[in-house]
């Protein structure tokens, strides 16, 4: 009988073993595969500018919508952009330099008079580091190029951190201020200005740990809700060029820097609840108590704050990011590993089912239940 018994035991434990190695295989597939198609979730954005015609009847539509009069061509200025270097300062403000260009036309007969010039709005610092570099009459027009670096303060969602995609743009203005140039993208000067190709910008610049999906150039309109003391100014729908480069951030970088640690620590407490015995062999071996499961918790909790403080602090004015519930998963973790060392030794009759078998439950459930609870944060933070 003892014999048929333990042969039964043996038959549960292989298929309860085997239920949970699938489980846990599953779980990591699963992951893999919603890190993988969030990483890879680009989608070209909607109303993009790729040729001169159409940038200058998006223009159009837009003065329209607002209430504004068309701008004649002869008052329209093309403005091209060229990126040298671009930086995170901080988690909103980006570091730009390059060359803009504008090509102001030269029409005396043309009812508005255009004028070269433009500033960035958003700029924060360094916003008048601008150093002409040349100027050239060709044609009907004449071409002003500068040297410019600045500071741009502009809102991100780092909600879905680190398989996130951020727009850094870079918002140009004419200095005509009284609203009688506008500014146009030079798509001419770019050998190719289609849908997900990327332009305006060195093909050898460092980006750190991004990486380019597409640049574009487009129409935004903004409310200012003032008419800055003019009184036929319009407050509403103002068109304004914007120069966007959609990134990705590298996915391989942020692995290693997050998620490695992370399962260490998990794969540390794994090993702790491993040690929750009563064989004779296995507490020879590992020593088992209450006090050392205790202690080793605490030295993990201590390098699992550590990381977490070092994230929280990219991202001050952020609500909490994706990889953030992974550490509260990791502090619940820790907290029913140190439960089970209490419900191991503790005499009472209705931990039973979790004592037998040398506290196999819980040893069998970790893995599927840690991957289980990361897959469905995954999707509902990715999705």
């Amino acid at each position: 009988m003892p014999e048929k018994t333990s042969s039964r035991l043996m038959q549960n434990f292989r298929f309860y073993l085997v239920l949970s190695l699938s489980s846990t295989l599953f779980g990591i597939i699963a992951l893999a595969a919603m890190w993988y198609q969030a990483d890879k979730a680009f989608a070209p954005t909607e109303h993009q500018l790729t040729t001169m015609s159409m940038a200058r009847e998006n223009l159009k539509a837009k003065l329209a919508l607002a209430g504004k009069n068309t701008v004649p061509q002869c008052a329209q200025i093309a403005t091209g952009v060229y990126l040298q270097s671009l930086n995170f300062h901080s988690a909103n403000d980006v570091h730009i330099s390059g060359y803009i260009w504008q090509k102001v036309p030269i029409a005396p007969d043309c009812p508005v008079q255009a004028k070269a010039g433009f500033y960035f709005p958003e700029a924060v610092e360094g916003a008048n580091e601008l150093r002409k570099k040349y100027e050239y009459v060709q044609g009907n027009e004449t071409l002003h190029g500068w040297i410019f670096e600045t500071t741009v303060r502009q809102p991100f969602d780092y909600s879905k951190y680190p398989l996130d995609h951020q727009t850094v743009w870079l918002r140009i203005l004419s200095n005509d201020f009284d609203g009688y140039s506008t500014l146009i993208p030079d798509l001419d000067a770019y050998p190719d200005t289609g849908i997900k190709s990327y332009f305006g910008l060195d093909r050898d610049i460092v980006l750190g740990d991004w990486q380019i999906d597409e640049t574009f150039f487009d129409f935004k309109t903004a409310t200012y809700h003032t008419n800055f003391g003019y009184q036929t100014a319009t407050t509403e729908l103002s068109p304004e060029l914007h120069f966007n480069l959609v990134l990705k951030r590298k996915f391989v970088n942020a692995f290693v820097v997050n998620l490695i640690p992370m399962l260490t620590v998990a794969a540390l407490l794994f090993a702790v609840l491993m040690t929750i015995s009563r064989k004779r062999s296995t507490l020879a071996f590992n020593g088992f108590s209450i006090m050392s499961v205790i202690g080793t918790i605490s030295a993990l909790f201590f390098v699992v704050i550590l990381s977490h403080v070092n994230t929280r602090t990219k991202f001050p004015a952020q609500s909490i990011v994706y990889i953030e519930y992974f550490y509260l998963l990791l502090y619940i973790a820790m907290i029913l590993v140190v439960l089970c060392s209490f419900i191991f030794n503790a005499p009472v009759n209705v931990q039973r089912k979790l004592v037998m078998h040398d506290f196999m439950l819980p040893k069998l459930i970790y893995w599927p239940s840690l991957l289980l609870a990361m897959v469905l944060i995954s999707y509902w933070a990715l999705f």
